[in-house]
């Protein structure tokens, strides 16, 4: 029982120095932005698959989830609920950076999203990371409009 206790440690230290190591190799809040919004992309079509398979959702969806903050979030991080959708809200082929700033600790950037099908549909966010540990850790995501801004994670 103990062997399968002290392999169970190692393997879930390995995983997570895995992904600290994973994300000390992205340098720039751009990059890591970029990441986000590729991975996003990938657990929101996973989930989609798997709601159409067995209509509901499952443990494996907001795992994914959790695995995707955990690797650009703090530890403790608390986000809104998990929604998904045929059309993911951030995609690499139609969110593109558009502005990095960085003020010492603090760097926001800012990305569009652009419709594919209907370009006239579009939505800026904003990226909020602050450097801790010689690390970008993203604090927030914000969907911006006209009337404010909008937490999103």
């Amino acid at each position: 029982m103990r062997l399968f206790t002290v392999l169970g440690i190692l393997l879930l230290l390995t995983n997570s120095y895995a992904q600290n190591k994973e994300i000390n190799t992205m340098t720039n809040p751009t990059e890591l932005t970029k990441e986000f919004i590729k991975g996003y992309k990938e657990w929101n079509d996973f989930a989609c698959s798997r709601w159409s398979d067995n209509g509901k959702s499952d443990y494996e969806i907001e795992k994914m989830y959790d695995d995707l903050i955990l690797k650009f979030c703090s530890p403790e991080k608390k986000y809104q609920g998990l929604s998904y959708g045929s059309e993911s809200n951030h995609c690499p082929e139609q969110e593109q950076v558009i502005s990095e700033n960085i003020e010492s600790t603090k760097a926001i950037v800012k990305t569009k999203f652009i419709n594919k099908k209907f370009s006239f549909l579009t939505h800026d966010y904003e990226y909020h990371f602050t450097l801790s540990n010689n690390k970008w850790i993203l604090e927030e995501l914000y969907l911006v409009d006209d009337d404010g801004k909008y937490k999103s994670l």
